[in-house]
């Protein structure tokens, strides 16, 4: 929800800010205060972003501070030293089916009171802001709408919806349904695509169990508002096993657990400061950079978990909403288009590029694949949900990013024909499991054809896709890399006016540094 963006220096003492630090983040405040651009909520939420981005790094080597001097390894905005994880996936099921002491709930034993159960529970959500996952709603609400009668159940599913995006204004907050169908997420999916709120979705979809029909509403729906997902789950299930979620963007993790922090690899950033070859890129340069990216990783783990105490005294974990067991951490990627362009440059193929050239594509996959697996040699503790390994995370751009391709994708407005995307791109995905999505916009003729782009859908996912993202060009909503902004809202926020969404600012400087991204390429159908 933070709309100002706070800088902080990589160095800090041990007994506290220096003189000049202490009055710079005095202007920092002072500014923050004074903008009338915010909210007094996310006044709030910038104030207190900014103080505890005053607190040093947890311990690391020479070496890693200055792949985060350079920007080769991203914070992605966390701060210095974070004192709670960045996602959360709660049992919701559990506070239904049993109540809460803490939070004085009953079980639920009506709709009402299910949907006030799960508003409480977003209202204290154990991360910054506004929750990232609010549940796999078809199958929480269910039971209490199944046997409803539609003028009983729909305005009170109406009303829920309504609230979360109210009470909650932010595109990362993220419900999953699917992949059956049920009368929940048949309602769901009509009463969002006459409200239109920002609130992300994913579909779970089978080809095998999700009948036809309801994945031609959910193409219905993306086609007028960029949502929801489509996820392969099939492949997810084979990777993870039933008791997997989706979150905030496109983050796969355990339900009950959740991923302490997200670090970044710029892949961008690695072709300003390497000048080898594609050979020595992946014997040395990419182990080197693996391990110092799951070095600041670690430091970030053990800071949360062992100097923050924070599973010692969270009300999720204590009422066994969350489970230490289920956490992990993310090792994002982004920038793959522009390193492997730059490794074909050096090998003397300047023409080949990534996602329309075999061997550029060739490249690609060597490079994640070694990635991957340098990633997996080295130990994380307390991410005992995997093993006590990071999870390879593709991870979408940021408005500091300068010429960086958000995660593993092809340049915004420079894609090739729908099938040779797809072909270039699946390799990638099949070996990204903790998150990964490539969007696809259709020109407005696919609305009269929504039969054609599901048979897309269910092509690309018999390549291996993950996850695909699906949008109109005339649309009203914008997927910014992950999250969803109002086009009217970038235009009203460029114009400076108050706005309850803070996703449209960080949008606004998304676009300003990659204007191309507002530029995709569109399909016909």
């Amino acid at each position: 929800m933070t709309q100002t963006k706070i800088a902080y220096p990589f160095e800090h003492l041990e007994n506290g800010m220096r003189a000049g630090d202490l009055a710079d983040f005095k202007d920092q405040v002072r500014s923050v205060v004074a903008d009338p651009m915010l909210l007094e909520e996310q006044k709030r939420v910038a104030m207190m972003d900014a103080a505890y981005k005053t607190l040093p790094y947890p311990a690391t080597s020479d070496a890693a501070l200055e792949a985060l001097g350079q920007g080769v390894i991203c914070l992605l905005g966390e701060g210095p030293a974070p004192y709670h994880p960045r996602y959360v996936a709660p049992d919701f099921q559990k506070v239904l089916d049993e109540g809460s002491d803490f939070f004085n709930l009953k079980p639920a034993t009506n709709l009402y009171e299910a949907i006030t159960s799960l508003l409480t529970l977003y209202n204290y959500s154990p991360t910054s802001g506004d929750p990232p996952y609010i549940g796999n709603l078809d199958l929480l609400l269910e039971p209490f709408i199944r046997d409803l009668p539609a003028e009983a159940a729909r305005p009170v599913l109406k009303s829920f919806w309504t609230l979360i995006d109210r009470l909650h204004p932010d595109a990362f907050v993220h419900a999953d349904i699917g992949p059956d169908a049920t009368r929940t997420g048949e309602m769901l999916l009509d009463i969002d695509h006459e409200a239109g709120t920002i609130t992300n979705l994913t579909l779970r979809y089978d080809p095998a169990k999700t009948p036809r029909e309801f994945a031609l509403k959910a193409v219905r729906n993306t086609l007028q508002l960029s949502k929801p997902y489509f996820l392969n789950h099939p492949r997810h299930l084979a990777d993870w096993g039933p008791d997997y979620i989706v979150a905030s963007c496109y983050n796969i993790m355990w339900l009950r657990g959740g991923i302490f922090t997200l670090v970044r690899l710029n892949l961008a950033e690695v072709t300003r400061h390497y000048n080898g070859d594609l050979e020595a890129l992946l014997d040395h340069e990419i182990p080197r950079l693996a391990a110092l990216q799951v070095e600041v990783i670690n430091s970030r783990i053990r800071h949360i978990v062992e100097e923050v105490g924070w599973f010692d005294h969270a009300i999720f974990v204590k009422e066994g909403l969350l489970d230490p067991e289920k956490f992990s951490a993310y090792a994002g990627v982004v920038g793959l288009n522009e390193l492997v362009n730059e490794m074909m440059v050096r090998a003397g193929k300047p023409d080949a590029k990534y996602g329309h050239d075999a061997q550029a594509n060739a490249v690609a996959v060597q490079i994640v694949s070694r990635l991957k697996q340098e990633l997996a040699r080295h130990p994380s503790p307390y991410c005992r949900g995997t093993g006590e390994r990071v999870i390879f995370h593709a991870q979408v751009g940021i408005s500091e990013d300068q010429d960086a391709t958000p995660g593993c994708r092809l340049p915004a407005g420079t894609e090739p024909e729908i099938y040779t995307h797809l072909q270039a791109t699946a390799p990638i995905q099949a070996l990204v499991e903790g998150g990964v999505s490539d969007i696809f916009e259709f020109d407005q003729t696919a609305r009269q054809n929504p039969e054609a782009v599901l048979d897309i859908i269910n092509g690309a996912m018999k390549l291996g896709m993950r996850d695909i993202s699906i949008g109109s060009t005339d649309s009203e909503f914008v997927r910014v890399s992950g999250y969803l902004v109002r086009r009217a809202d970038l235009e009203n926020r460029q114009e400076e006016q108050l706005l309850r969404y803070g996703t449209a600012s960080i949008a606004r400087e998304f676009f300003s540094a990659q204007p191309n991204t507002l530029h995709r390429r569109t399909r016909q159908v």
